[in-house]
C-alpha cells in the first residue's frame, strides 16, 4: 500500500491518494461501491441540483423591501451595495401564524390571522389538510393584494417551523426560509429549505432577521423600533456576515437582509453626497455583495447525504414542548429526527434558551452536506444522492419503498435504524425477511442490493460511540474529496474544473440580546485542508471581496479567528470527464 506523501505546491500537485483500507476504520471494505467515488460536475450540473436562478439572474441580495425609494435607490447604485429589490408576493412566517396567531390576532405588519385547529385534528394527515386550507386563504389574499408585476412570482418563506416542502407542494415559485431572528440551527433550515428547492425544482431564500431576543440593530438616532433599537442590540454584525455568506455557498438563489433598507443605514437622511450613509451593517452586507460579484461562480453545493422523512412530519424543534403539527406528542421517530440533526449540527436545537448566539451556526463534523427530502420525492431526485438516512415517523407507503428498492439496485445506499425495519410494508418490499447480526462492535450491518446497500444500525451509545456516528464518518470520507481538521463548519462546492471549501469558525464569539458581542480570541481555528484522489491540483486561492491570495503550502494550513471564514479554490489540472 503506498504512503502517504505531501508534495509542493508548483505548477501541478498530486491529489493525496487514499487506499481503501484506508477509509473510516483501515480495516474494512469500503461502504460505498464502486470506490472511490469520484462525483463529476456535469451529472450534478444536469441533475435536480442545478442552480434555477431567480428573474435570469443566478444570484440576488436584497435589503428586504421597502429600498424603492429614489433616496434608496439612488444610495444602492452609487455605493454598490445591493441588487434593486424582488417583485414577489406571498406569505411569510405563516407556519408559526398558523400555530401561534389566533382569533384575529394581528402579525407585525398589521394582518389579521384566524389560526389554529376548528378542533383538535385527530391524524397528521388532519393536521396536514387543515393547515393547507390555512396557506391557500393566505395567498389567496395575499395576491389580491399584489401588483401585476409582484403576482409573477409567488414565495413562501417559513420562520422555525420546517414547513418548506409543504410550501412547494401548495404552489410556491420560490421556497425560502427565514434564520437569525429568534430561530433554531441556521444550517438544519438551509438543509429542509435546499432539499425542498432540490426536491421539486424551484430557487430558494434564505431571509437572515436582525430581531434577536427583544431587540433590533439599529445606528439611527430616531430608532426605528424604539425602545428595541440600538447599536449593540440585535445579532453581531459577525453573525450576520457568517450567515449571508453559509447561505450563498450553500446555493441560495436569493439572500434578504430583512429591514436592510432600514438597518443597513446610519440614517435615512441624505449626507453631502446625497446619498444615505452606511452603518456598520451596511458596510457588512457591502463587503458580502461585492464578494458574490467577485466569485459569482461558487459552484454547486456537494450535499451526499438526504435526511428523508415522512411526507407528513410536521416537525418543530422549537419552543415548548415538542409535539408535530404542534398537536402530536413526538414519537420515538420524530425524535430521531431531531437526534440526526443534532449529529450533523451539534447543540443547534436549543437556541435562545443559551441567552447568546451560540447555537445559530455551529461545526459540522460531517460537513454542512446534508439536505432533507420527504419520502414522495422521485426516483431521479433520490437517484442524485449517494446516501439516503431514513427517519421519522414513516406512514406505510408501498410506493416510497419500491422507489427505495429500485434506488439500490441501481447502487445507493440506505442506512435505516434496527428499529425501522421491524416495519412489515418496508420489510416486504426490501426482502428483509431475516436481518443479519449486528456488528457487536460497530453497531451496524450492510446488506447488499445488488449494486447498492442497506446499512441497518443500533439506536445505542453516545457521541462518536454512536453506530451511525461511527457510519456517517465512514461515509464521509468515502464521498468528500476533502478532509477539514478543526472544530470548524464546512462545506464543499463542485466546480467545473475544480472544488471550492469554505470553512467559518462559529467558536469563541457570543452575544446576548443588548449588549456588544464577547471574543475570546484564544478560540482561533489552526485548521488543515487535505485533499485526496487521482486528481491533479493545478493552483489553489484563497478567495476575497478583492485579490484573491495564492495558496503554495500542501496540506493548506489557516488560522481563522472566531466569527470568521475563509474560502479556498482548488483548480484541477485536468477538467473532469462528463
Amino acid at each position: 500500500m503506498p504512503s502517504l506523501s505531501f508534495m509542493r505546491l508548483c505548477a501541478s500537485i498530486s491529489f493525496f491518494a487514499v487506499a481503501a483500507s484506508e477509509v473510516g476504520s483501515r480495516a474494512d471494505e469500503p461502504l460505498l461501491m464502486p470506490h472511490p467515488v469520484v462525483v463529476k460536475y456535469d451529472s450534478l450540473a444536469k441533475g435536480p441540483w442545478r442552480t434555477q436562478g431567480v428573474n435570469g439572474k443566478p444570484f440576488l441580495f436584497t435589503l428586504g423591501g421597502g429600498e424603492e425609494s429614489e433616496i434608496h435607490q439612488k444610495t444602492i447604485a452609487a455605493k454598490n451595495l445591493a441588487d434593486s429589490g424582488l417583485p414577489m408576493y406571498g406569505v411569510a412566517e405563516w407556519c408559526y401564524s398558523f400555530h401561534h396567531l389566533k382569533n384575529g390576532q394581528p402579525d407585525g405588519a398589521g394582518y389579521k390571522h384566524f389560526g389554529g385547529y376548528p378542533t383538535p385534528p385527530k391524524t397528521r394527515d388532519e393536521a396536514y389538510r387543515v393547515v393547507h386550507s390555512y396557506f391557500d386563504r393566505l395567498v389567496h389574499d395575499a395576491k389580491e393584494k399584489a401588483s401585476p408585476l409582484q403576482q409573477k412570482l409567488r414565495f413562501s418563506i417559513n420562520g422555525h417551523y420546517c414547513y418548506q416542502h409543504f410550501g412547494c407542494e401548495w404552489g410556491c415559485d420560490i421556497v425560502g426560509s427565514e434564520v437569525g431572528e429568534n430561530i433554531n440551527s441556521t444550517q438544519a433550515h438551509i438543509a429542509f429549505t435546499r432539499g425542498a428547492a432540490r426536491q421539486f425544482r424551484k430557487p430558494w431564500l434564505m431571509d437572515m432577521s436582525s430581531w434577536y431576543g427583544p431587540s433590533m440593530f439599529d445606528e439611527d438616532p430616531k430608532k426605528h423600533w424604539g425602545e428595541y433599537s440600538g447599536p449593540d442590540h440585535g445579532h453581531s454584525l459577525s453573525l450576520h456576515d457568517r450567515t449571508y455568506l453559509v447561505s450563498y455557498m450553500s446555493g441560495a438563489d436569493v439572500v434578504v437582509a430583512e429591514g436592510g433598507w432600514l438597518n443597513f443605514f446610519k440614517s435615512q437622511i441624505p449626507d453631502g453626497n446625497g446619498t444615505l450613509p452606511l452603518s456598520r451593517l451596511g458596510e457588512v452586507g457591502a463587503r458580502f455583495f461585492h464578494f458574490t460579484q467577485k466569485h459569482p461562480d461558487r459552484g454547486i453545493p456537494y450535499t451526499p447525504f438526504a435526511l428523508v422523512i415522512d411526507s407528513q412530519h410536521g416537525i418543530y424543534p422549537g419552543f415548548g414542548p415538542k409535539r408535530a403539527w404542534d398537536e402530536f406528542p413526538y414519537k420515538r421517530g420524530d425524535q430521531r429526527i431531531l437526534d440526526i440533526w443534532e449529529m450533523f449540527f451539534p447543540s443547534s436545537v436549543v437556541v435562545q434558551g443559551r441567552g447568546n448566539e451560540q447555537g445559530y451556526l455551529v461545526h459540522s463534523p460531517f460537513g454542512d452536506t446534508v439536505d432533507v427530502l420527504l419520502t414522495n420525492a422521485s426516483a431521479d431526485v433520490l437517484a442524485s444522492y449517494p446516501v439516503l438516512l431514513i427517519a421519522g415517523e414513516l406512514q406505510e407507503d408501498e410506493a416510497f419503498a419500491i422507489r427505495l428498492r429500485q434506488y439500490m439496485q441501481s447502487g445507493g445506499v440506505v442506512l435505516l435504524a434496527e428499529n425501522d425495519c421491524q416495519r412489515s410494508w418496508l420489510r416486504q418490499v426490501l426482502a428483509l425477511n431475516e436481518l443479519p447480526p449486528l456488528d457487536e462492535k460497530r453497531g451496524y450491518a450492510r446488506i447488499p442490493q445488488e449494486k447498492g446497500a442497506i446499512i441497518v444500525y443500533a439506536e445505542r451509545g453516545k457521541g462518536d460511540d454512536r453506530p451511525l456516528a461511527q457510519l456517517l464518518n465512514r461515509l464521509r470520507d468515502e464521498l468528500l474529496p476533502v478532509r477539514v481538521t478543526g472544530k470548524v463548519e464546512y462545506l464543499v462546492n463542485r466546480k467545473p474544473k475544480g472544488w471550492v471549501i469554505t470553512v467559518i469558525n462559529n467558536e469563541g464569539i457570543s452575544k446576548d440580546f443588548r449588549t456588544a458581542p464577547k471574543i475570546d480570541a484564544n478560540a482561533t481555528a489552526e485548521i488543515e485542508i487535505l485533499f485526496r484522489g487521482q486528481e491533479h491540483i493545478e493552483s489553489c486561492a484563497l478567495w476575497s471581496e478583492d485579490d484573491d491570495q495564492p495558496l503554495n503550502d500542501h496540506p493548506i494550513k489557516l488560522s481563522i479567528p472566531p466569527g470568521e471564514w475563509r474560502v479556498v479554490e482548488v483548480h484541477l489540472h485536468e477538467t473532469p470527464s462528463k
